[in-house]
């Protein structure tokens, strides 16, 4: 499982060095910032799905929120 997450940690590494270096070849500071932090999170994450681990859904904190205001609403 090791050597999974290193190929998938270098082949993103690679790939994105290359991205990043046209993206700035081509004047992109903005966008290069942006792909770079995307691709480093997708990276991490990706990483622990390789690994097995349970990855909290976004959508917890949204379900926190409004459940409550869905129950008041169906009780009406």
């Amino acid at each position: 499982m090791i050597i999974r997450i290193a190929a998938y940690v270098l082949i993103m590494l690679v790939w994105s060095y290359f991205r990043i270096q046209s993206l700035l070849s081509k004047q992109k500071n903005k966008e290069a910032a942006v792909y770079s932090s995307l691709m480093g999170i997708s990276s991490i994450v990706g990483s622990l799905l390789i690994a097995g681990v349970d990855v909290p859904s976004i959508l917890i904190p949204f379900k926190v929120i409004f459940e409550p205001i869905g129950k008041i609403l169906l009780m009406q």
